[in-house]
């Protein structure tokens, strides 16, 4: 048996056993929590008129699966809204799923109560409510719960303001959305869980000045400004729960507002909410304020949300009514069971004590954090560094993650900026799993550069502490270091590289005995060095003398090398490596009028100022200009005249006992300047003209603005969104901006504009322009084909926009007489275009007319009569 039909046959029975009394349901909402497993609990929420006789003990629900199950009603509870009384009913089960998926669940009861005002016939419709869930082991989560009761009575041209006080036990982003309340369809009754066809919004039902309906889509407070009439509404919204930046779920909530006649009351206003952020473990207390405009009125602050209704230590807010003004204060021992990543909302409500009470609501978020973990420290060992640090505070933490960058930033965080900014140039190197994981061993290091480290703690949800300080050290030297990779002549077989390194001073001599010697590596490219070069002679004492190579005969013209030096002990014993550097590399990128110059290269020292020499007469070279970058851009040259440039790097290694300033030289290059730039996007206007039709383009000149040789202009076309731009014209002359276009009798259609200059460069498309038809297609009632030369033929009133017709007509006893397909028709009155004149008479025709429009084709379907008046009495054979 299917969901639809089952529902169906619950509502029937239901209505065939209460047909005048099933006038009850108010609100609703269906909330779900992942047990285990596949298996889920939902409970059910509904608030229905006590009066009714239309009790529900027992409650159906779909679980979006293909099965339903019947839920016994575990309470019910008498509230009172003003002088309304609403019965409150909970209905818990549980559902096992056979597989993970999406699934939708909802339940479907007749009926909402009579006389909605924004639900015509609302006695009549069920009241639908829904949820959805993304069921699967891996995803613990629970839907939001609403803290907040959901029905609230309004006053005449008062604002109406409310708020849900949604809470995520799980910590997940909410957003919020008006939707429209669910029930069958108006066109297909037998259709459940469909927006209600004939449902207004609030501000639908009169519009006027003032009448506005909204809903925050961040605090989720909604807002009617002005109610104009008297009566009971329903309205719905969705909250959706959002994690890692997807969607994992939503619940609906179907709600009443009361609206009562004019009242002579003005709702209170609350104070300025104002957000905070907090370490874990350290108590927070804040005032909370609200005033009354009307003298001498009651007013009552509340407050709801997560602190408040947590297991572990709950927030607490006292607070007493009175007369204006009213102050409350909301505490909270915060604990590191509250850190999360996203901030806990907190929504604060005063109502006044006149008949029916009227509200304002506003929210505040607290960011509850884990302090930093402490004393962090690094110890270098070789060509490792040891990092350890303590336990952080909060032993929830799942977890370590490790930050590095050369030199110390000073970095001191802002109030709530938790984990390490992009902005320190810190990046992240490793994370470590488990609160007690506090050691890690850094080993892509190099030797003579300082480094430094922060430290954080993460969380279940990945929400990250305060960051440690920052901690700094650097390797020991007691492998040789390279200093200088440096470029003397530049030849593609005789070039030459000059190469020189520091001694291990560090060496522990008693633990690696002399003598000593050197083995210098080389390789191809930035990175790698694994050929045996050079070996120096043995040295007695760690003062070798021999610290300098110069590399000859190779080719430094196409590509850069890389170094890399062993230092050898006794009986050739292995001591250890130095690390890897390359010479600099320099490479044109030839422009227009323009070279931008990009110096490559990969070295353990840092490298702070490059000065870029240009060839200014035959090995001449001339400074040009200097950057802290590597990539430089030579202007105000001739295209088509070739240069010649190198660069200069000044770099230095952390360690002041390194000989510093490390300077090396690029090879020589040389390159002519070409015209590779475009002229950039020309900006387009379009005026539309339907009626002509005619569209008119315009665009500026690049010209005169961002260019000097734009030539020509590409016309792209595209006579709706679901097909591409192409070319329909080319402009010749930049001054040329302005072109119209019809396509055919059409003008729906997007245009977009490009510049090309003189050597065939092409700017970017410019913004798309789009414009539409305003079809029109009316057929005349009469015609008089008796050949006097007016009026012979039936055809359309003057016609824009149309692709197409399918048209029938027919006499008065159901013959077809007549078909077209051609928009301009031109029937002369004849029977099947034989030839043979039809009578005067009236016929009857129908026209599906194709309209051309910018979103696709659009049917229209007219219907009609057409008198055939020619003065005589033609027959149909």
């Amino acid at each position: 048996m299917s969901i639809l039909f089952r529902s169906l046959l619950t509502c029937f029975v239901l209505a065939a056993t209460l047909p005048s009394l099933a006038t009850h349901n108010e609100a609703g909402e269906i909330l779900v929590c992942h047990l285990g497993g596949l298996e889920y609990e939902v409970t059910i929420v509904t608030h229905t008129n006590p009066n009714s006789q239309a009790d529900r003990p027992e409650f159906v629900i779909e679980w979006g699966d293909g099965e339903l199950d019947t839920v016994p009603r575990l309470s019910d509870t008498i509230l009172t809204f003003g002088s309304v009384q609403v019965k409150r009913n909970l209905y818990v089960a549980t559902h096992t799923y056979a597989a993970a998926g999406v699934y939708t669940l909802q339940y479907i009861d007749p009926n909402r109560v009579a006389g909605i005002m924004n639900i015509e016939g609302s006695v009549d419709i069920p009241m639908c409510v829904q949820s959805q869930i993304i069921v699967t082991a891996a995803l613990n989560d629970c839907l939001p719960r609403f803290l907040n009761a959901p029905i609230q009575l309004a006053c005449i041209y008062q604002p109406w303001i409310h708020n849900p006080a949604a809470y995520d036990e799980d910590g997940d982003s909410l957003s919020y959305e008006p939707v429209i309340c669910l029930g069958p369809d108006g066109d297909d009754p037998n259709s459940l869980g469909d927006p209600i066809s004939n449902y207004l919004y609030p501000d639908q039902y009169m519009p006027g000045p003032g009448n506005q309906y909204s809903m925050d889509p961040v605090t989720g407070t909604i807002t009617w400004d002005s109610p104009p009439m008297q009566g009971w509404y329903n309205i719905a919204f969705i909250v959706r729960e959002w994690r890692d930046g997807a969607m994992i779920g939503w619940v609906e909530r179907d709600m009443l507002i009361i609206v009562v006649s004019p009242c002579a009351n003005e709702p209170p206003e609350l104070g300025e909410m104002i957000d905070t952020c907090v370490v874990a473990g350290t108590p927070l207390t804040f005032p909370v304020s609200a005033t009354d405009p009307d003298f001498g009125q009651v007013i009552t602050l509340q407050a709801f949300g997560g602190p408040l209704v947590v297991d572990q230590s709950p927030a607490v807010f006292t607070t007493n009514p009175g007369t204006s003004p009213v102050s409350g204060t909301f505490a909270w021992n915060t604990q590191c069971a509250h850190v999360r990543q996203q901030p806990w909302q907190v929504t604060f409500s005063v109502y006044d004590n006149y008949n029916p009470s009227l509200y304002d609501f506003g929210a505040a978020y607290v960011t509850v954090v884990a302090p930093a973990p402490l004393n962090p420290s690094a110890t270098p060992d070789g060509s490792i560094m040891h990092l350890a640090w303590d336990p952080d505070a909060c032993s929830n933490a799942i977890g370590y993650r490790i930050y590095r960058r050369q030199q110390l930033y000073g970095f001191s965080p802002d109030h709530c900026e938790t984990g390490v900014p992009g902005y320190t140039g810190y990046t992240l190197i490793s994370t470590t799993t488990g609160w007690g994981s506090t050691t890690y061993d850094d080993h892509d290091l190099s030797f003579g550069v300082t480094y430094c480290y922060m430290v954080t703690a993460i969380f279940a949800d990945l929400a990250e502490s305060y960051a440690s300080v920052e901690f700094c050290n650097m390797l020991e030297r007691d492998v040789p270091i390279l200093t200088h990779v440096s470029v003397g002549a530049t030849d593609v077989i005789a070039g030459i590289d000059t190469v020189r390194w520091s001694n291990a001073w560090d060496l522990d001599t008693v633990q690696h005995p002399g003598p000593y010697h050197f083995k210098l590596f080389v390789g191809d490219g930035f990175t790698s060095a694994s050929t045996l070069l050079y070996t120096s002679g043995p040295s007695p004492f760690l003062q070798h003398p021999d610290t300098s190579y110069l590399h000859t005969g190779i080719n430094t013209v196409n590509g850069a090398h890389a170094y890399r030096v062993e230092l050898y002990g006794a009986n050739d014993t292995f001591i250890g490596s130095g690390n890897t550097a390359s010479s600099v590399f320099l490479v044109p990128e030839p422009n227009d009028e323009a070279v931008t110059l990009h110096a490559q290269h990969s070295t353990p020292w840092i490298n702070t100022l490059y000065e870029y020499y240009r060839e200014t007469s035959p090995d001449v070279f001339t400074l040009v200009g200097t950057g802290t970058t590597g990539t430089y851009v030579d202007t105000g040259l001739v295209n088509g005249q070739e240069y010649c440039w190198y660069v200069r790097t000044t770099g230095a290694y952390s360690d002041p006992s390194i000989v510093a300033p490390l300077l090396n030289f690029s090879q020589i290059v040389c390159a002519s300047p070409v015209d590779l730039t475009p002229p950039c996007p020309p900006t387009v206007s379009l005026d539309n003209d339907c009626e002509t039709p005619l569209n008119s383009l315009t665009w500026n000149n690049p010209n005169e603005s961002c260019a000097d040789d734009t030539y020509q202009y590409h016309i792209w076309f595209t006579p709706s969104f679901d097909e591409p731009l192409q070319v329909i014209a080319t402009l010749i002359g930049a001054e040329n901006t302005f072109y119209q276009h019809t396509d055919g009798q059409s003008v729906a259609g997007c245009y977009a504009v490009s510049a090309i200059d003189t050597v065939g460069n092409e700017s970017l498309l410019s913004d798309t322009v789009c414009g539409d038809n305003c079809p029109t297609y009316e057929l005349p009632n009469v015609f008089s084909p008796n050949s006097d030369g007016t009026n012979d033929l039936f055809v359309p009133f003057p016609y824009r926009g149309v692709k197409e017709i399918d048209l029938h007509i027919y006499n008065r006893w159901g013959q077809l007489v007549f078909t077209s397909t051609d928009p301009d028709i031109e029937w002369p009155g004849t029977y099947k275009n034989a030839g043979e004149p039809v009578p005067d008479g009236v016929y009857y025709y129908t026209c599906d007319v194709m309209l051309r429009r910018l979103a696709g084709d659009e049917p229209l379907r007219l219907k009609g009569y057409v008198h055939v008046l020619r003065g005589n009495q033609a027959r149909i054979n």
